[in-house]
């Protein structure tokens, strides 16, 4: 009878600690950034057709985010390569809300490597000031 007592004491312990991690977690901000190369194809080669590239924000905290920012960071450089005025399908501008869940893709030229300073990741800033990076082959090509 102890050893059942123990065992349903230790699940129940298990549990717990469990919930209270998933607690915890639901309260972090947490955005995925990925970089890609997009091809623009039917009208939007004809309006846009120097646009070649793409930063994907997914929000993946369990509360709505606001995107005050998205560009690109260069290696040895403090400074933010940003983009004031990406493109989106929805035809939104920044600053950009996403829902819990949702995800959105910025559409932009390529971005160019700095004074010799190679591309490093893309980000995406919060409105609350935190910053989430990414990187990619498609990135890292970019610097070839």
């Amino acid at each position: 009878m102890g050893i059942v007592t123990f065992g349903i004491a230790l699940l129940g312990a298990v549990l717990g600690i469990i919930n209270t991690w998933r607690n915890i977690n639901r309260d972090r901000v947490r955005l995925r950034v990925t970089p890609k190369q997009a091809i623009p194809f039917g009208a939007a080669e004809l309006t846009h057709p120097n646009i070649n590239f793409c930063i994907d924000v997914i929000n993946l905290s369990f509360f709505p985010l606001t995107i005050s920012e998205v560009g690109v960071l260069h290696k040895g450089l403090d400074s933010r390569g940003a983009v004031f005025q990406p493109i989106t399908l929805d035809g939104t501008s920044i600053p950009r809300k996403l829902e819990a869940r949702e995800a959105v893709s910025f559409y932009m030229e390529y971005p160019q490597p700095r004074d010799g300073h190679p591309l490093v990741s893309a980000y995406a800033k919060t409105s609350c000031g935190r910053m989430f990076k990414g990187i990619s082959p498609a990135l890292m090509q970019l610097n070839q």
